[in-house]
C-alpha cells in the first residue's frame, strides 16, 4: 500500500490485482492513493501547463497548442513536462516495484513484464477536460483510469526507474502511444538512433511484450520520442541490455 501523504486514509487508495503468468507466483496486489490536497495539486499543475503552451480544445479529439521549437511536432515537452511534475509520487510507487524485482532477483524482461501488465490492468478511459487530452500520471495510478498515452507516460517512468531502458511510442497516424523497451523479446524493431526498441501494449490486458496488435501492426508508422533526461531517475542496481 503506497498512500501519499501518509496520512491519507486507506479507503482511498485504489487497490489493484493482476495476474503475471510468466512469473512466480503469479497474482500480485498493490494499493495507491493521493491525498486530495496533493491530487488537486497535480490537477493545477497539469492546467496551468496547458494555459502556457496556450492550449486550445478545437474538437473531442482535437486539439492545438503552441510548443517551443525544441518539441518540434511531436508531445514530447508535454510528456517530460509531466514526468517532472509527477516525479515525487510516481517515484513512491516505483518503490514497490523495484523492492519486489530486487528481492525476487527478476531479469529485466520479468522486472518488465511485473510493471507492463500493472499498467495494462489500469482501466482504459479518455480523459475529459484534461490538457493535450492527458491525464498525469501519478492521477493514473490513484484513480485507475487512462488512455493510451495517460498510461505510457505511467510505464515509462516505472521502467526506467527500474533501469530498464524505455521510451514513449507514437503513431499520429494510427492516433495510438504504447511503450518502447529495449529489451531481447521477440517482435518488430523501433529505432531511436542506435536504441532498438520492442512495442509493449497498455491497453489491452494480457497483451504479450514485443507484440504489436493488428491494428497498429504498421511498424514504419511508429516513432520512439527520446525519453527526457531526468535527475536520480533509476533506483535499480542493474542496467536493462539488449
Amino acid at each position: 500500500m503506497v498512500l501519499l501523504p501518509p496520512s491519507t486514509p486507506p479507503s482511498e487508495a485504489q487497490l489493484y490485482e493482476w495476474r503475471v503468468e510468466a512469473l512466480e507466483p503469479p497474482e500480485y496486489r498493490l494499493g495507491y492513493g493521493l491525498g486530495s490536497a496533493l491530487a488537486r495539486e497535480l490537477e493545477r499543475e497539469h492546467q496551468a501547463y496547458g494555459r502556457k503552451m496556450h492550449f486550445r480544445q478545437l474538437s473531442r479529439a482535437r486539439f492545438t497548442y503552441q510548443a517551443p521549437p525544441e518539441c518540434q511536432t511531436d508531445m514530447r515537452c508535454i510528456y517530460a513536462e509531466l514526468m517532472r511534475s509527477n516525479a515525487d509520487p510516481v517515484r513512491e510507487l516505483g518503490k514497490r516495484f523495484v523492492q519486489h524485482i530486487h528481492t525476487q532477483r527478476l531479469d529485466p524482461v520479468a522486472a518488465a513484464e511485473l510493471i507492463i501488465t500493472f499498467v495494462q490492468r489500469i482501466h482504459y478511459a479518455e480523459p475529459e477536460g484534461q490538457p493535450f487530452g492527458i491525464l498525469p500520471p501519478a492521477l493514473v495510478a490513484a484513480q485507475d483510469r487512462g488512455d493510451c498515452d495517460s498510461k505510457a507516460v505511467l510505464a515509462v517512468m516505472l521502467l526506467r526507474q527500474a533501469g530498464i531502458d524505455a521510451a514513449i511510442l507514437y503513431s499520429d497516424p494510427l492516433s495510438h502511444a504504447a511503450v518502447g523497451v529495449a529489451l531481447p523479446v521477440r517482435g518488430p524493431p523501433i529505432r531511436l538512433g542506435d536504441r532498438i526498441y520492442r512495442y509493449a501494449e497498455l491497453t489491452t490486458e494480457g497483451w504479450p511484450l514485443g507484440m504489436i496488435p493488428p491494428q497498429h501492426d504498421k511498424p514504419h508508422l511508429w516513432k520512439a520520442l527520446p525519453p527526457p533526461e531526468l535527475p536520480d531517475e533509476s533506483d535499480s542496481e542493474w542496467e536493462a541490455t539488449e
